[in-house]
């Protein structure tokens, strides 16, 4: 019987069991998980509690100086004697080196998958954290690059046949059939449901409420918006920041404002991103550009603040400015509320084309043949 490939991660969040359970499959139902539980509650809500078709083992996580560092049972790993363990790239585990020195004593193969840089420093740069990435990168017997221009500046590093691609993705299956679904409802019909204005447009943002994320200038943009006449906000998604918003609602007497808090399950969620007509993130984007697309929901953020730093998760690189979204110059809430005057001066082609993308580009399967790939490359 073939040796189990074991996936090391802090926590699992929902949107990644998919491309587990299709990795199980394509490795002959040999994935093992092994994963703790999430340091807060803005986290916690994007896991999910229903039995996942992998095995799973629970691991004991030490959270350091708030949410900064991370520790896991290195040992427990070891004992189930797997041919390859694919860890999460985390800069924050400070068990990882130990995890991959002990998986080299024992001849087990080991990946690191994840970004392999700072959102906020350019790639390869000499901050000590970059240095210590990249040298765990260079230890490993292979990387996974979220993007193939991470695998593009990873290669100046790492040689190029121990880099692999996995275009990180959620499954939007489900979400172009709700797509599908909503379609036949019809976006008026929709919007009724949910209690949202039929002739207003409709502006959205999804994702945790951080301070990276920059909600004060989403409330600033709307703000901007509304001196053109009557538009609906609606902000999908819970933390920190929420009772600052709050009270700036009802500070300004916003009615139109709509704090759906987190919501589980993309059934309940994607009537909301379908109803509407734009998404604006003025912090860091991730997933939730995928999340869009899916949905035929164009998106505006802003540009990085410097050449060469990225600001934003890898999944940047799917907003194509002028074509699914806009990107415009960092801190400018001006331009934040022009760029969605712009989409929605031509919403139905940014929405057409969103779609279009998220079709040809975002589908899960290629994202688990790069990660397939790299499993048969550390395996040999």
């Amino acid at each position: 019987m073939k040796r189990p490939v074991v996936y090391v991660s802090r926590f699992v969040p929902g949107y990644r069991r998919p491309v587990l359970e299709a990795l199980n499959k394509a490795l002959d139902e040999r994935l093992i998980v092994c994963s703790g539980q999430p340091p807060s509650a803005s986290f916690a809500s994007l896991t999910s509690d229903t039995p996942a078709e992998y095995r799973q083992i629970p691991l004991r996580s030490w959270w350091i100086a708030g949410e900064r560092l991370h520790a896991q049972p290195v040992g427990q790993v070891l004992k189930l004697k797997p041919s390859v363990i694919l860890a999460e790239e985390s800069p924050r585990t400070i068990t990882l080196p130990v995890l991959l020195r002990g998986a080299r004593r024992k001849g087990t193969g080991t990946l690191l998958w994840g970004h392999f840089s700072s959102n906020n420093r350019p790639f390869g740069s000499s901050h000590p954290l970059d240095r210590y990435r990249l040298a765990l990168a260079r230890y490993a017997d292979g990387c996974v690059c979220y993007t193939e221009s991470i695998r593009t500046s990873l290669a100046e590093h790492v040689p190029s046949d121990r880099l692999f691609t996995a275009r990180n993705t959620l499954d939007i299956r489900p979400l172009l059939r709700l797509r599908e679904l909503l379609e036949t409802e019809g976006k008026p019909a929709v919007r009724r449901r949910l209690g949202l204005s039929v002739e207003a447009p409709v502006v959205t943002y999804i994702g945790r409420l951080i301070p990276q994320k920059r909600l004060d200038l989403l409330l600033d943009t709307y703000s901007i918006l509304l001196r053109h006449g009557p538009v609906s906000l609606v902000i999908v998604g819970d933390g920190p920041e929420k009772p600052a918003l709050e009270a700036r609602i009802e500070r300004e007497n916003w009615t139109d404002v709509r704090l759906t808090g987190a919501i589980t399950g993309q059934a309940r969620s994607a009537p909301y991103l379908f109803a509407s007509d734009v998404m604006v993130c003025p912090g860091y984007v991730g997933l939730a550009v995928n999340h869009a697309f899916a949905l035929g929901l164009p998106v505006v953020t802003h540009a990085s603040p410097k050449p060469g730093i990225r600001h934003h998760s890898p999944e940047v690189t799917y907003l194509k400015h002028g074509h699914n979204g806009l990107m415009v110059p960092h801190g400018s809430v001006p331009a934040l509320a022009d760029a969605v005057q712009d989409i929605l001066a031509d919403q139905a082609q940014y929405s057409a084309r969103a779609l279009s993308y998220a079709r040809t580009h975002l589908d899960m399967s290629t994202m688990v043949d790069g990660l397939v790939k790299a499993v048969r490359f550390a395996e040999a």
